[in-house]
């Protein structure tokens, strides 16, 4: 099974695409990855509490009652102005985090990475990306969020202590599973047909639906044995990034001491430092999920290039990994001794070649000419029309979405 094989070919690409080592190659690419990856690798988090100590004692009565009297008279103004600025800075993160998408991609599949020609070449695309993502998680949000409301302003907040929070979970578990898996095979397999056939979200859909659908058991395994490494990776890479962050941090921490001592020019000084503290962790982000995104999406590419030679977009490295010389699955090897295609007889009928009838041979030189002439067709299906020689391309009607 292709899913299966393509686990260890994904590690040898890997390794060949890392190695050499070449640190400008690392460091392009891990502030791809981080782009790509975000800092959500490890899963989202969502802030909750205990619902219970919003509860009246009876023993201690009713506490005060809470008033904005006390808040500052700007308080919801800045507060409004700090969520507009949260939200535009999610929103640009989450626009080049689109962009990245491809030129991870493309970085991939060349020799080279080169993070602002390849930011520049795929705008498009990543916009086009950038709205699927955006209004997929609305929809999303949606689905899970409207039963709430038509249980509390139709039936009252007391039904949510009844059998519907049972039923919104159980939806709201079903909505993030099928999200997850679009969000997914969106990121690994649609987006690279955008890339090679310059397609849009909807059109590179359409496109590998059909490979979908053909060969969904291998997406099936696929899935189940990325979610399974991932997850086994992620607690791996969780622990490293909290030990390798303390080792990072203790310099820093050093800094920070020695500026805050120098009285109130060192307050100054903290905040370049903080700066570069940051960047410098993220840039340890980026380059330890680096090894692990590439793996994940070099085993996607190989799979979608083995389910349809036509979607294949790494045919060089394939080559370079496998003894078959990157074949896809379902192709056939051209015939080495006759490079025309025709089928005939290989070296070995040679050794037999003085031994043939001169008025055989001659007769057949006569097929031969007949036949160049056009005057005859051995095989009765003579067409200098080529049925596949179409200038229409329907991608012109999939640019847009």
């Amino acid at each position: 099974m292709d899913a299966v094989d393509d686990l260890s070919d994904a590690i040898d690409a890997t390794r060949n695409r890392l190695t050499p080592f070449d640190a400008g190659t690392w460091l392009k690419l891990s502030i791809i990855v981080l782009f790509v990856v975000g800092f959500s690798a490890g899963g989202p988090t969502f802030p909750g509490g205990d619902a219970g100590s919003f509860a009246e004692s009876p023993d201690t009565g009713p506490g005060p009652d809470p008033t904005v009297d006390d808040l500052p008279e700007d308080f919801f103004l800045y507060l409004a102005i700090a969520a507009g600025i949260l939200l535009t800075l999610w929103l640009l993160f989450a626009f080049v985090s689109a962009v990245m998408e491809f030129a991870f991609i493309e970085s991939l599949r060349s020799t080279e990475v080169h993070v602002r020609q390849y930011a520049r070449r795929n705008v498009g695309r990543g916009a086009r990306l950038f709205v699927f993502r955006a209004l997929l998680s609305l929809l999303a949000a949606a689905i899970v969020l409207g039963p709430i409301a038509y249980v509390v302003l139709v039936r009252g907040p007391d039904a949510l202590l009844a059998g519907w929070v049972i039923a919104i979970v159980l939806l709201a578990f079903l909505v993030y599973g099928l999200y997850a898996i679009v969000m997914r095979f969106t990121s690994e397999f649609v987006a690279p047909i955008m890339l090679l056939e310059d397609r849009g979200v909807l059109g590179g859909w359409r496109r590998f639906w059909g490979t979908f659908a053909a060969n969904w058991t291998e997406y099936v395994v696929y899935l189940l044995l990325a979610w399974i490494i991932l997850a086994v990776v992620q607690i791996a890479m969780g622990f490293l990034l909290l030990f390798g962050g303390l080792l990072l941090a203790i310099p820093f921490v050093v800094l920070f001491l020695l500026a805050f001592a120098l009285g109130d020019v060192g307050v100054f000084l903290a905040i370049p430092i903080g700066i570069v503290a940051v960047v410098v962790y993220a840039l340890f982000y980026g380059l330890i999920w680096m090894p692990v995104r590439s793996y994940f999406q070099y085993y996607a590419l190989l799979l979608l290039g083995d389910t349809n030679a036509e979607l294949d977009l790494i045919p060089d490295q394939r080559a370079a990994i496998r003894s078959d010389g990157g074949e896809p699955a379902g192709s056939a090897p051209d015939d080495e001794a006759h490079p025309d295609g025709r089928w005939g007889t290989d070296d070995r009928d040679e050794s037999g070649a003085w031994d043939r009838d001169p008025d055989a041979d001659d007769r057949e030189d006569s097929t031969d000419d007949s036949w160049s002439d056009g005057t005859d067709d051995p095989w009765g299906d003579r067409n200098d029309s080529d049925p596949w020689d179409d200038e229409s391309d329907d991608r012109d009607d999939d640019r847009g979405w």
